[in-house]
């Protein structure tokens, strides 16, 4: 029989207690940043960078080997332009350096292993968070949820929980505020979409968390069991996770559930970057992250205001610190003020850059096809699904939502808003749901070039 062995003198008791007083430092670390204002955020930011980079360029075996020694100890140092000056990490490093080549701490201080889903290049790339760094994260995103959630709200979780972080972290930041938890998960045999249904009226769940397009399944399962939302269930929030939701889809659920629906945005590699506020505008998690708007094709660093590429620097992780990672989403930073008080800047997703679709002599994005789209249709299920041929976009609509109205306001959106003709098919909505329903991330990309297994017919 294998037996660990402790060290003489070891004390169980000692060793709990220890880490509890610890937690208290973590929590009362989190409380100070989250406290500061503007300007004292910004000279926070300036020192947390800089140490980043040091222990970044020090301590992982990846850093240290790609980025120069000068330029790594000038950008320490807090020099002018110096940060600007190191190369971009790129999900391709991540991907080579899988799955310990990022690691920047003694392995028996991390706490947590996560995965990505693979969806990006179809190659999984790891994430590690010491205590310091998960419990630092998920006491912000507490605080930052408090803006909707109080201790009189149930919450039906329907994120993954296996491997990736999103399920695990929502659980228990939305668990620290006292709020009740009913933790679905995604595409588990055991908690079908028809049982998730049940779940949310047997528990009166207030708050629905999970992606805006499985919460469109959901509502139109509900629908087909004689079960309206709106009515016979207490969902008033959906919180948003996992995909970007174009304002028409937030209004389609709105529809559908009778409820507010709040956008999140996070990665696998950085946990938590934005988070809604009371205004449902979404702010950049600047306590914990490092945000840059660079050019697509130059890399250079563009103004608050301006619409590029967003790149984050990780300011608290310790295990797997991250310089200047090109995120692949299309974004906008407004530095102008809320009218929720924060202090923290405000984020406009503007799609994935992998996303960019050609029509014509222009190009669009999924978001803005699903703003077109979701935005003419009046009934449900609000599915759809798309493909580009040319400058002619074809969209499938399922029978009941193919009415004369709604193809005239779909071709309308498509002709003002791209400069392209439209030709309609029929989705086939048994197969685009099976993709749904087995889906652990239903997302927009269900959507896209039939993706989801629904086929378009002429019609």
């Amino acid at each position: 029989m294998t037996t660990i062995a402790r060290p003489a003198g070891y004390d169980p008791r000692t060793r709990l207690r220890d880490t509890l007083v610890s937690r208290v430092g973590i929590a009362r670390k989190v409380a100070a940043v989250t406290a500061l204002d503007r300007a004292a955020l910004d000279a926070w930011v300036a020192q947390a960078r800089a140490a980043t980079v040091e222990h970044a360029c020090r301590n992982s075996p990846f850093y240290a080997a790609f980025i120069p020694a000068d330029t790594a100890r000038a950008a320490a140092q807090g020099r002018p332009d110096a940060f600007e000056a190191l190369p971009f990490t790129r999900r391709e490093h991540l991907s080579a350096a899988y799955p310990l080549g990022m690691l920047a701490v003694p392995r028996r201080e991390v706490i947590r292993f996560d995965e990505s889903s693979g969806t990006g290049n179809g190659r999984p790339i790891a994430a590690f968070f010491t205590m310091a760094d998960w419990l630092e994260n998920n006491l912000t995103v507490a605080g930052l949820l408090s803006a909707v959630l109080d201790e009189r709200d149930i919450a039906a979780i329907a994120v993954p929980y296996e491997l990736a972080g999103v399920g695990q972290d929502l659980d228990r930041a939305v668990e620290i505020l006292g709020c009740t938890i009913v933790p679905l998960g995604a595409a588990s045999p055991s908690c079908t979409p028809d049982r998730m249904v049940d779940a949310l009226r047997r528990s009166g769940a207030t708050t629905l968390v999970c992606s805006g397009t499985r919460a469109l399944f959901l509502g139109e399962i509900a629908r087909r069991r004689g079960i309206d939302p709106r009515v016979d269930l207490g969902v008033s929030k959906i919180l948003m996770a996992g995909e970007g939701a174009s304002p028409a889809k937030k209004r389609r659920l709105a529809d559908q559930w009778g409820a507010v629906a709040y956008s999140m945005f996070g990665m696998t590699e950085t946990n938590t970057l934005a988070m809604f506020c009371r205004e449902r505008e979404l702010h950049l998690v600047e306590t914990r992250t490092y945000f840059e708007v660079v050019d697509q094709e130059s890399g250079e660093r563009l103004p608050d205001g301006s619409v590029g590429e967003l790149a984050v620097t990780t300011l608290a992780s310790r295990a797997m610190p991250l310089l200047r990672y090109r995120t692949g989403d299309v974004c906008r930073i407004e530095a102008a003020p809320c009218a929720c008080g924060s202090p923290l800047r405000r984020l406009q997703h503007r799609g994935r850059t992998g996303d960019r679709i050609p029509v014509g002599d222009r190009w669009t994005s999924q978001l803005e096809i699903e703003d077109i789209v979701l935005g003419a249709m009046t009934t449900g299920p609000y599915y759809f699904a798309f493909d580009v041929d040319g400058d002619l976009l074809e969209i499938a609509l399922p029978p009941s939502g193919s009415d004369e109205a709604t193809r005239a306001a779909v071709t309308a959106g498509v002709r003002n808003r791209l400069g392209a003709s439209t030709r309609f098919g029929v989705l086939d909505t048994e197969r685009f749901e099976t993709a749904l329903r087995t889906s652990a991330k239903p997302t927009m990309r269900n959507f896209s070039a039939y993706g989801g297994g629904g086929t378009a017919r002429e019609s």
